[in-house]
């Protein structure tokens, strides 16, 4: 067995709220609910790396391509400028099911989708990538969770994550993957077999408040060994989290 290799996130309190980084080939998934500003991070995450020189992939199944621009730039993210440059690639399965059609050359398409033969045509979108790039690591990035559950139905999206995770489709290119989910959207089941399914989990809670809305990050799982599970207060305008004080008596 190969040792362990940690590399870091790109966001410093994020590394040292998991216990040091991210594990080569393992997943975080980011949790959040309807009114968090917790669904940003990934692609926070997703810019730091790209500007390491990682190529990044978005696999979509939640917005109009337009709308995942406007997105990902109120997050930092400039997906048409990375794009253009060879740095970011979306799989637009919204778009796919949907019948929408994109000229630009860093957006990919599956035709015909469905569960069944999803597995083999995600393959060959990624193989034609890689005779394209030149680039040696890879951030896949899936949005979201809860947004395949409503294109395919939760039990067929449990079996196809199985699938994905046991699929070395990137074979040695891979650095580590995200996910996000919204709680809000999906069953207790689904979320518990998603937090069974990834090596990090990272939950963000919001309180509505006659001073504006509050939020609260919970590190709930890290396979490294310095980890402890926290609560954070996460200050969204700062991008910085500050440890929640235990109760005292």
């Amino acid at each position: 067995m190969k040792k362990m290799q940690v590399v870091t996130s790109g966001i410093d309190y994020i590394d040292t709220a998991v216990g040091g980084g991210i594990v080569r080939n393992s997943s975080l998934l980011v949790i959040y609910d309807s009114f968090s500003l917790g669904w940003a991070l990934p692609f926070e995450i997703l810019r730091h790396q790209i500007s390491r020189g990682v190529l990044g992939i978005i696999i979509n199944y939640n917005l109009p391509l337009p709308r995942l621009i406007l997105r990902a730039n109120s997050a930092g993210l400039d997906i048409q400028n990375e794009g253009e440059k060879g740095n970011l690639v979306i799989i637009d399965v919204f778009g796919s099911r949907y019948g929408f059609y994109h000229s630009e050359e860093y957006v990919y398409r599956i035709e015909g989708f469905n569960p069944e033969t999803y597995i083999p045509k995600l393959e060959q979108i990624y193989r034609g990538m890689f005779r394209k790039t030149d680039k040696t690591e890879v951030v896949d990035f899936v949005f979201s969770l809860d947004g395949m559950a409503f294109e395919i139905g939760e039990e067929r999206s449990i079996k196809l994550i199985k699938r994905l995770l046991s699929n070395r489709i990137i074979n040695g290119r891979h650095l580590f993957s995200l996910y996000l989910l919204g709680a809000d959207r999906v069953s207790k089941g689904f979320l518990s077999w998603n937090i069974e399914f990834n090596d990090y989990v990272l939950e963000f809670l919001s309180r509505k408040g006659e001073y504006g809305i509050s939020e609260q990050m919970y590190v709930l799982k890290s396979p490294l060994a310095k980890f402890e599970p926290r609560a954070y207060r996460y200050d969204t305008k700062h991008q910085e989290i500050m440890p929640l004080a235990a109760p005292k008596g």
